[in-house]
């Protein structure tokens, strides 16, 4: 059975929420930076597969559907077509969640902050896109 609009923002929100315990849990704060790279990496993997839940979903409603994986190529196209300041807001959070935390393990507090407001405001942004 096929998830609703509704499921799929739930999720989205679900791995941010997800994100934001696994930092809070074992991210192991000090002196402004998260010390443990393993989790600053998962944190960052799973906020920004929130993300893309999200906006797999607006793609489907826009008729963007493709049989492979998408690139994130794929995601900045649609983005530029459709809201430009969306596009910065994912450029952002593609960087900072699945970049420097996801792969590079780097938690400055400031900046994994940012990017997790990125992809919250992605997430809101496509649940109103969405109605």
């Amino acid at each position: 059975m096929r998830k609703s609009k509704e499921e799929h923002i739930a999720d989205a929100r679900r791995h941010l929420e997800n994100a934001r315990k696994i930092l809070r849990e074992n991210g192991k704060k000090e002196d402004g930076f998260y010390t443990d790279a393993k989790y600053v990496a998962m944190a960052g993997h799973t906020a920004y597969r929130g993300i893309l839940i999200a906006l797999n979903e607006l793609m489907k409603q826009h008729g963007i559907k493709k049989k492979t994986r998408k690139h994130v190529d794929d995601y900045q196209d649609f983005l530029a077509r459709l809201d430009k300041k969306m596009l910065n807001y994912f450029n952002t959070a593609y960087e900072i969640l699945h970049l420097v935390m996801g792969y590079d393990g780097i938690g400055d507090f400031k900046v994994v902050q940012r990017g997790l407001e990125c992809a919250e405001e992605i997430i809101n942004w496509t649940e109103k896109k969405l109605n």
